[in-house]
């Protein structure tokens, strides 16, 4: 089943440190089992602000990516996305698709 993955990055490559709704650029995967490929990059208009972006704010750039991957999110943005039926994964890697990867080990594991 394919789904697309969206990853909270600093330039497309690097996962962003802080939150995920302060990412600079979700980078956009389409994920066809444990196949993958980055298919676009979309910029995050609130990357910058000084207060966190709201889920809902977020939702309106990559709603259509039901897995969202970062290093840090908020716990109430959490629990509203699992409400939603996303998917969200907390990573430690640096690198996107390294990111990627450990989810899909990790998620096959569950399965």
């Amino acid at each position: 089943m394919e789904r697309l993955i969206a990853v909270g990055t600093k330039d497309g490559e690097i996962i962003n440190d802080d939150h995920f709704g302060q990412s600079k650029i979700f980078s956009i995967f389409r994920l066809d089992g444990n196949n993958f490929v980055k298919i676009e990059e979309r910029n995050n208009p609130y990357y910058d602000k000084h207060v966190h972006a709201k889920v809902e704010d977020i939702l309106e750039i990559i709603n259509d990516c039901k897995i969202w991957i970062g290093k840090s999110m908020g716990k109430g943005s959490m629990k509203k996305l699992k409400e939603l039926n996303y998917i969200t994964f907390l990573t430690s890697k640096d690198a996107a698709l390294e990111a990627i990867e450990e989810f899909l080990e990790l998620y096959d594991q569950l399965q």
